[in-house]
């Protein structure tokens, strides 16, 4: 008589949370890292809540292995008078953050997370708002020159004098796909504020898919309402909306650029250059500059003496396949073959 092998179901698993607690999360972080890495499983809907930093500038033990946390919509913030970040990536760390908010962080640099030369980052489904670097940049982020990937991700509402949201140093590769970079602010700490959004003072920022929108820089001398770059910026499918850089001698309302700039199959709508002199409401490039596939439209430079409303060029070469440059104020470009 045969028989039949019935395949029985897996016994379910039972997922170990991080207790709701500042000193259950810190503990759990050092254990991660002691383990030689791990997964930390946050309490759903939690905040934790720091109100002293470990050492230094940091609100949790420095990252030196790889660590995954899941977030479960939680929110990591800082409730102290005392200054610092949530997370030090070292050389040696490895942070993956799933489905988290980090708020409230406060440090010189890398308001939120600071990634160190030889760390990696990988950010996804999470939200890194209300942080600020007082002193050159990075109000969410700053990469020292690592691998950093955000993916399907908000930062908003963060503030740094150079990158209000995002820093970029070093030999710095980040990749941000599908997310959002909206409402940060350049502003503070420096003599010149740059990037509302995102700053690429050295290395590659790569864009796929990600909206910049309501970013400002704002004082004397400031550029880069949305992104300022002195490396390699490459946009696709990511519009710039509604940025502003604003003082004398504005420049680059949307996106100011030094550096290699390739922006495909992109919106540059509705951002403003003000103040006197103002330049570029919508781009101004020194650098190499491609659009392909791309509208310049309806953005402005406004104030006594501005200039190129859609996009300025004051130096390298700017190259127009399929892209419509209209309606900007007071004029289309100033110095761009080919240009209407």
């Amino acid at each position: 008589m045969g028989g039949v092998l019935v395949g029985l179901p897996a016994t379910a698993v039972a997922q170990t949370l991080v207790p709701c607690n500042a000193a259950a999360l810190q503990s759990a972080v050092v254990a991660a890292n002691t383990a030689g890495g791990g997964t930390l499983n946050l309490s759903p809907a939690c905040t934790y809540s720091l109100t002293t930093p470990v050492g230094g500038e940091d609100g949790l033990a420095a990252i030196t292995t790889p660590i995954r946390i899941n977030g479960n919509r939680a929110t990591i913030t800082r409730s102290s008078a005392s200054l610092f970040r949530f997370f030090n990536v070292a050389g040696t760390g490895d942070l993956t953050l799933n489905a988290l908010t980090l708020s409230g962080g406060r440090a010189s640099n890398g308001g939120a997370i600071f990634v160190s030369v030889g760390g990696r980052l990988t950010l996804t489904a999470s939200t890194v708002t209300g942080n600020t670097a007082t002193s050159v940049g990075g109000g969410a982020i700053l990469n020292q020159g690592s691998t950093v990937m955000i993916d399907s991700s908000t930062l908003s509402n963060n503030t740094g004098g150079q990158g209000g949201a995002f820093n970029n140093q070093g030999n710095g590769a980040t990749t941000f796909t599908n997310s959002v970079v909206t409402g940060n602010h350049g502003t503070g700490g420096v003599a010149t504020s740059a990037g509302g959004g995102i700053v690429v003072l050295n290395g590659s920022v790569t864009l796929n898919g990600t909206r910049l929108a309501g970013n400002d820089a704002t004082g004397p001398n400031a550029f880069g309402g949305a992104l300022t770059n002195a490396g390699t910026l490459n946009l696709t499918g990511s519009p710039v909306l509604n940025n502003i850089v604003n003082g004398s001698d504005a420049s680059g309302g949307g996106v100011w650029s030094s550096g290699t700039l390739n922006i495909t199959n992109s919106q540059v709508l509705g951002n403003t250059a003000t103040g006197t002199n103002a330049r570029g409401g919508g781009i101004l490039t020194g650098g190499t500059t491609t659009l392909q596939g791309v509208a310049v439209i309806t953005n402005q430079a406004v104030g006594t003496g501005a200039d190129g409303g859609g996009i300025v060029r004051t130096g390298g070469t700017v190259t127009l396949t399929s892209t419509t440059v209209a309606a900007n104020q007071p004029n289309n470009c100033s110095n761009v073959t080919g240009c209407p």
